[in-house]
């Protein structure tokens, strides 16, 4: 910048006719080489780049990443890239870029959002003694598929000494139909593409009221629970990343407990047979599943053993790798079979709106004091589980706790709403630690059971079952470890002042219920 030049604090959206024509009656403009750039935007389906605050852009197999408020200044780290883009942070060759990324994509992939020509080109204003008394620089926003401009706006540079030919130039500007704006280019790129930024999450806000009736609470949240399944089948569909199936797999989870905890407010053969379809659903990805969380700890797994032994250990998730390609292919094929359409279309039609079915004992009730004598219940068995835990406690026991938790916290999930803030906070964040520990132990558990299968059916060379021997027995002793953890959590959870905090939340506001109305709708 020249060292008479002074930053613009602003930027005038210009129309397109005149544009900067107006100015030619009284200045003469002098125009520089104009710089065009075909930018195309990455970002995942989380729209973790955008919402971390960056912006993520290639040109000419540059890629740079930039701080989103001061775009296209502010190039936090670029590198060049081969013609094809990485998928994954991992694929990046800088480690400034790695680094970047890691935090704003975690496992999701990168995948183009949209695609512009940003056109930039400075002007000087001179006056009719040929002296530059102010600075122009004009840009313009087009969008491709199909073309059209969405934006021309210029930044006046005023020099010093040269402040009141600036604002001569803005009023002449203003005059002919500029405005001040706040646009950013690339939101109004994104919001042209039909892709603007959404905030992604498994845990919407429902709506609920205290007095809403109980099916149309449940309605209301098996059709947001739906929509997300929706919403993740395209991204499996194409094999996008892993998280895409997790989630499916989540949501579906969240729908099938959801219903088997609020007894009474549908008809039981329905929701029997409901359950009993989504639960077909969501084992028919099982394996693919299996096979994602082995590949993704990979290196977590290896990082287990002593070195000589990992190289062995390879081999095993190379057939992991073979067996989810042939996997992935079975799973697409029934995700895009009539069947599987028609069964989500059944299931999305019994929740939707204005879908009459016959009346049940809690279809009508108040969701508020329902739902929170169950959720009341649930934590008091949970207590009376935990109070038979202790060393010798089979795995068993402890895959039972880690269901029940896992309803619970569904539950106070799914009404989170409903529950004040600060008592919500507090108990779902032991719960959270509660199940992360539970959560550590069961896939430490299942894991060694999985590595014991494919010894058994694979009958590996000797070296591959030292290895394996050896990554079994470290999984082995994690449970155990976990164990202590465990009971720390539970201590915690099921201490004298959180059944006082779930008592007074709970039980209390839900104590109008009737007992013979509770006991019905509670069995």
């Amino acid at each position: 910048m020249n060292e008479k030049e002074q930053k613009s604090q602003f930027a005038l959206l210009l129309p397109v006719e005149p544009g900067l024509e107006c100015l030619r009656s009284r200045w003469i403009l002098e125009s520089r080489p104009q710089e065009v750039r075909n930018l195309v935007f990455w970002d995942t389906f989380e729209w973790g780049v955008w919402f971390g605050g960056y912006l993520l852009s290639s040109c000419n197999n540059l890629l740079q990443l930039t701080d989103r408020a001061r775009w296209p200044g502010s190039v936090l780290c670029q590198e060049a890239v081969p013609e094809e883009v990485p998928r994954f942070w991992q694929e990046f060759a800088s480690g400034p870029m790695r680094t970047a990324l890691r935090g704003l994509l975690g496992l999701r992939a990168l995948a183009p959002v949209a695609e512009g020509i940003f056109r930039h080109q400075q002007y000087d204003l001179r006056n009719e003694d040929g002296k530059v008394v102010c600075r122009l620089k004009l840009r313009s926003v087009t969008a491709l598929e199909p073309e059209k401009l969405l934006l021309q706006d210029c930044q006046l540079l005023p020099l010093l000494g040269y402040e009141a030919e600036a604002a001569d130039v803005t009023a002449c500007l203003t005059e002919a139909g500029a405005h001040v704006h706040t646009y950013h280019p690339v939101e109004l790129l994104l919001q042209s593409s039909g892709n603007p930024p959404r905030r992604y999450t498994l845990r919407p806000d429902f709506g609920l009221k205290a007095a809403t009736p109980a099916r149309e609470a449940i309605n209301t949240i098996v059709r947001s629970m739906l929509d997300l399944v929706h919403a993740n089948l395209p991204g499996i569909l194409q094999d996008r990343d892993t998280e895409f199936l997790h989630d499916y797999r989540i949501c579906l989870r969240k729908i099938r407990s959801l219903l088997s905890l609020v007894k009474g407010v549908y008809p039981v053969t329905d929701i029997q047979q409901i359950r009993a379809t989504l639960g077909d659903l969501a084992r028919q990805t099982n394996r693919l599943r299996d096979l994602d969380v082995y590949l993704l700890a990979r290196e977590e797994y290896l990082d287990l053993l002593p070195s000589p032994f990992r190289p062995a250990l390879n081999s095993m998730f190379d057939d992991f790798a073979l067996e989810r390609e042939a996997e992935i292919r079975t799973v697409t094929a029934r995700l895009a079979s009539p069947a599987f359409q028609q069964l989500l279309h059944d299931v999305s039609v019994y929740f939707a709106e204005g879908t009459q079915h016959p009346t049940s004992a809690a279809a009508a009730l108040p969701v508020e004091p329902l739902v929170f004598a169950r959720i009341y219940r649930r934590y008091r068995t949970i207590r009376k589980i935990a109070s038979g835990i202790d060393a010798s406690t089979p795995d068993e026991g402890i895959h039972q706790l880690r269901i029940e938790c896992k309803k619970l916290r569904y539950l106070m999930e799914f009404f989170n709403e409903l529950i004040p803030g600060d008592r919500s906070a507090t108990l779902q964040k032991q719960l959270r630690r509660l199940q992360g520990r539970l959560g550590e132990f069961n896939d430490a558990s299942v894991q060694q059971a999985s590595l014991l299968a494919y010894r058994e059916q694979r009958q590996p060379g000797a070296e591959i079952s030292l290895g394996l021997g050896g990554l079994v027995s470290v999984l082995y002793q994690q449970p155990q470890q976990s164990r202590i953890f465990i009971k720390q959590s539970l201590d915690e959870f099921c201490s004298g002042s959180t059944a006082a905090i779930f008592k007074r939340t709970f039980k209390l506001s839900a104590s109008h219920i009737t007992t013979d109305l509770y006991r019905q709708t509670n069995q």
